[in-house]
């Protein structure tokens, strides 16, 4: 249906008096056709052709996924209170007058381009259009899929701190989210629109080729025609329409990849017309490059797209200064003005929420008298969990009260459950798995250890500050720019070094500096906001 639907599009004029109206109910049909605005109109039947070509759309329900309203039409919607599912607010989003007398969300109201206008006004012919609010700045994000991890914490906490006085806010992302994701979802603020994408891509052939070659051969495109004509005029007309096909007539002032991990979503934002792109730099980018789970390169053949792409942004961010220093070293021979556009904003904080939950009941039961080591983070080779497990088993044959607990999940789950075992460690070590609330085990612990080998800006040893625990870190840039100063203690990444500094903790402790979370934050938000500008 929908390449019937794309060829019309693309061919079709506009054929001036002509009304198709998406409804089974004959007498709403009746109705509009009797209404003063269609006086001089003939009646459509409903086909791809008429959707595509016909001056006015009518539609008391979800328009099909594949529908764009051209700028030519004027698209009325009938809404008569029914749940706003993702379908219907695409609807919502490409509509010109929205007819309804009941009360649509504040975060939908905002963002849409389209006139809301009573009954009683459609029925005296007042189609007055919506007077634009500039007072304001709409922006779009794609936050990552809203895994357990600390790239979607970072988004929740951004968007909990943000002005919604100055900015308003659409956050998108697949329908396909699991069950987990779907629940982070809902912790973004209220005042959020959460907007997820239904249907496929709209795409000729040409469309097609065009982006396979980018897929495929994006660094000889490269090479041959430089940073700002690599990108063929085929593959920004397709993600120009698909964002025209998700988002309607609605302005985006502000693009922000908050992840930079798919392609998809980057070259969605990149092409989408914005004045202002940004998108985020949340690790050290060419370890990430050569991160491989098996035999297989995690992210390699989207990052060989997304590291050209940062081109069409006009900030390339990182979440710590060191770790910007070390992408923009390793990057700028592709990147055009590098120095200038590769930046450092730091995450922002949720501390509120964390010293919160710190107070809940532990759902865990843990051994009285013993030394608790914790770790958190995915279970996935960059977090080097499988070191520190080896290491801990020299600490428990000198200290049989040490206990390390491992919350998270990821795809190193069995194999480092197999190591517990085989290093006989089933009494002192164990995997707790991903916990709704980790804050009351955090609190509890003794000491948090973060054995990573590479990270962008940890947000869990930023939540470890807020709770005045002892850190010990490893020494890599995303860890140093938190800790560098008294606020936890920085080792060598080794199996030797780890062993012996958790002995060492456990008998004379760690520097633990009192951590300013409120001023951080306030600066964190303020370096946000510079970017916007």
């Amino acid at each position: 249906m929908g390449e019937r639907y794309l060829k019309y599009y693309s061919q079709e004029p506009i054929r001036k008096n002509s009304v198709v109206i998406v409804s089974d109910r004959e007498v709403f049909i009746e109705s509009i056709m009797g209404h003063p605005a269609f006086a001089d109109t003939s009646l459509e039947p409903v086909s791809d052709k008429a959707l595509a070509s016909a001056a006015y759309v009518v539609s008391e329900r979800a328009m099909p996924n594949y529908f764009i309203k051209k700028d030519e039409q004027t698209y009325i919607h009938f809404y008569q209170g029914e749940v706003l599912e993702p379908l219907l607010v695409r609807s919502l989003l490409h509509a010109d007058y929205i007819v309804t007398d009941e009360m649509l969300p504040l975060d939908l109201r905002e963002v849409m381009s389209g006139a809301v206008i009573s009954t009683k006004e459609w029925a005296g012919n007042l189609l007055s259009p919506k007077q634009a609010n500039n007072a304001k700045k709409t922006i779009l994000m794609y936050c990552g899929g809203f895994k357990n991890n600390g790239i979607t914490t970072s988004a929740i906490n951004l968007l909990h701190n943000l002005d919604y006085e100055r900015y308003r806010v659409i956050v998108i992302d697949t329908e396909r989210l699991h069950d987990d994701c779907k629940r982070n979802f809902e912790k973004l603020d209220p005042r959020v629109l959460r907007l997820t994408v239904v249907g496929g891509m709209l795409r000729t052939a040409d469309e097609s080729n065009a982006e396979e070659r980018l897929f495929t051969a994006s660094h000889e495109l490269y090479v041959e025609f430089g940073p700002d004509g690599f990108l063929e005029d085929e593959v920004k007309q397709l993600y120009e329409r698909e964002l025209r096909r998700i988002l309607g007539q609605t302005k985006i002032d502000i693009a922000i990849d908050f992840d930079g991990y798919f392609k998809y979503w980057t070259l969605l934002l990149a092409t989408s017309g914005a004045e202002r792109k940004l998108i985020y730099q949340h690790n050290e980018m060419m370890q990430e490059y050569r991160k491989k789970l098996g035999v297989d390169y995690k992210h390699r053949v989207d990052l060989n797209v997304i590291f050209l792409l940062y081109n069409y942004f006009d900030k390339i961010v990182s979440v710590a200064e060191h770790t910007r220093d070390l992408n923009e070293a390793k990057l700028r021979h592709l990147v055009e003005n590098s120095a200038e556009k590769m930046v450092f904003v730091h995450n922002s904080l949720d501390y509120e929420t964390v010293l919160a939950a710190s107070e809940e009941q532990m759902d865990v039961q843990l051994d009285e008298g013993a030394f608790y080591f914790l770790t958190i983070g995915r279970l996935s080779p960059e977090k080097n969990q499988k070191q520190l497990i080896v290491a801990f088993a020299d600490v428990v044959k000198k200290r049989d009260d040490a206990r390390l607990l491992v919350i998270g999940n990821g795809e190193l789950k069995e194999e480092l459950a197999e190591e517990i075992v085989t290093l006989g460690l089933e009494k002192h070590a164990v995997l707790l798995g991903q916990v709704v609330n980790p804050f009351p085990i955090l609190k509890y612990c003794d000491v948090f250890i973060l054995p990573s080998n590479h990270e962008g800006q940890p947000m869990v040893l930023l939540e470890a500050l807020i709770l005045q625990k002892a850190i010990v870190a490893t020494d890599i840039p995303g860890s140093r720019s938190i800790l560098e100063d008294g606020y936890g203690l920085l080792i060598p990444n080794g199996v030797v070094s780890l062993a012996e500094e958790m002995l060492r903790v456990m008998d004379e402790g760690t520097p633990n500096k009192r951590f300013d979370y409120v001023a951080y934050n306030k600066r964190a938000m303020e370096m946000f906001y510079g970017m916007l500008e």
